[in-house]
This record gives structure tokens, C-alpha cells and sequence, in this order.
């Protein structure tokens, strides 16, 4: 966690729970696995296999307990293709994968929002292969190979599965599968892909061009009482205040 500066006042422990969430962090890129340990253990963005890796030997080595404990793998995007951090913790486990329930609707929906279809293959013309047909599955299949691996599909507002104290908080980058989690008994918020964090450990929302959802997705996240702030990428951040600190990525 960032150091306490000089001056400022280290936050009371008055959460009506302890902080839950481990970090296992990519060396290379700084992209962050996160691991949230309320009794059952739920995996969050196992990024690739090195990170995947390195969550089994971090439950074996140090919470001495068993990688069949994972009940849980959470994508909070589905841009990044992490099929190969969830094949590894497969083969240990058999937790479901989930994702936002906001991805499958626009994913079923090219033209428009909120509309979805009932079954069957939908198809779309290539931009590249003028007049000819491609499935829309097919299409995820390519881009998102982790996609085919999801089974819950997780609701805006929803607590997890089996662990209703983390809620689901979509963002304006949800067409893209971004959300972030946060606990009210713990004031902590996991970012996962819509938040990053800078060198000088200032947290920057991503979202998409739509101006007024990043405004509101802004307000919504600086009303919530944090201390602890899990980015996707970079260093997370203790503060009392830790939403105040949040700047979008204009």
C-alpha cells in the first residue's frame, strides 16, 4: 500500500470489517490479480497465467489453504484476453467465471442499446469483406476467448455470488465490460480496468467517450465511503479518503 504522508491522518479502523483483499501484482507490466478472502476466496482478473500461477502458490504458501477454496473468478473486462490465467486456475479448481451482465446485452445488440436477442446466431457484415455475413459468436470468439468460459453474468447494483457483501458497480466504460467492486463493510473498492493508478500514485478513471457517463460514473464512485483502492494497473492507494483522489482520463 502507498506510504501515509507526512501530516495526514491515518484512517480509524471503525470498518465493521477487516480489509479482505490480497494483491498479487504482474511484475512486468504492474497489471494486478486481486484476491478477495471472506471465507470463500474469489479470484479478480487472473490477468495470464504467470498471475494465475502465482495466485495458487500464494493460497498454498501463505493462507495455507487449498486452491479447491476458489468458489469465484470475476472478469471486470472483457477486452483483455485472460483465458490463460483462468485455464491455470482451472486445473485446481472448478470456480465459474463471471462478468457484466451489460457486455452480453451489447454483445447481442450491434445497433442498439439494451436490446438483446433470444437465441440463435446473430450476424453482422465484415467491414472488411463487404456484403458477407459473420457470426457474432464467432466474432467473440476470436477477440475474447475468455468469453466462452463465462457462465454468471453479473447485475449493476448486485452483490457476487456467495458473497453479497462486494456489490457491483458498472462503470461508463460497461460496453467494454468494465465495473468496479466495493465492500461497505470494509471500504474497499477493487477498480479492476477502470481504474489505474499513476507513478505518483494518483487514481485515473478509464471509461469510454461518453463525457456525461464518466461525470456520473465519477459522482457515484466519490459518494462512497473508501479507504482502500485496488487499481487494475499500479500501486493501490490508502487514504481516508481514497475517492476524493479519483480524476478522469481526459
Amino acid at each position: 500500500m502507498t506510504a501515509i504522508s507526512p501530516g495526514q491522518e491515518a484512517p480509524t479502523r471503525t470498518a465493521q470489517k477487516l480489509r479482505q483483499v490480497h494483491t498479487i501484482t504482474d511484475r512486468f507490466g504492474m497489471l494486478n490479480t486481486y484476491l478477495i478472502d471472506d471465507g470463500g476466496l474469489v479470484v479478480v482478473d487472473p490477468r495470464s497465467s504467470l498471475n494465475g500461477q502465482l495466485i495458487l502458490y500464494y493460497i498454498e504458501r501463505f493462507l495455507r489453504r487449498s486452491p479447491t477454496d476458489i468458489d469465484l473468478i470475476v472478469l471486470t473486462s472483457l477486452e483483455t484476453n485472460q483465458s490463460g490465467g483462468i485455464e491455470t486456475l482451472r486445473q485446481r479448481c472448478a470456480a465459474p467465471v463471471a462478468a457484466l451482465s451489460k457486455t452480453r446485452n451489447r454483445a447481442s445488440s450491434p445497433g442498439e442499446e439494451g436490446r438483446g436477442y433470444a437465441g440463435g446466431n446473430l450476424s453482422i457484415p465484415l467491414p472488411f469483406r463487404t456484403g458477407e455475413l459473420f457470426s457474432l459468436d464467432a466474432l467473440f470468439a476470436l477477440t475474447a476467448p475468455h468469453l466462452r468460459q463465462v457462465s454468471i453474468w453479473l447485475q449493476d447494483v448486485g452483490g457476487l455470488p456467495h458473497h453479497e457483501d462486494w456489490r457491483v458497480i458498472a462503470t461508463s466504460g460497461a460496453a467494454r465490460g468494465y465495473f468496479c467492486l466495493y465492500n461497505p463493510f470494509s471500504w474497499e473498492l477493487i477498480g479492476g480496468a477502470a481504474i489505474s493508478t499513476t507513478e505518483g500514485g494518483m487514481p485515473i478513471l478509464h471509461a469510454s467517450s461518453d463525457q456525461r457517463g464518466q461525470q456520473e460514473t465519477l459522482r457515484v464512485l466519490r459518494d462512497l465511503q473508501i479507504y482502500y483502492l485496488y487499481p487494475g494497473q499500479g500501486k493501490p492507494l490508502l487514504a481516508r479518503n481514497a475517492a476524493a483522489q479519483i480524476r478522469l482520463d481526459w
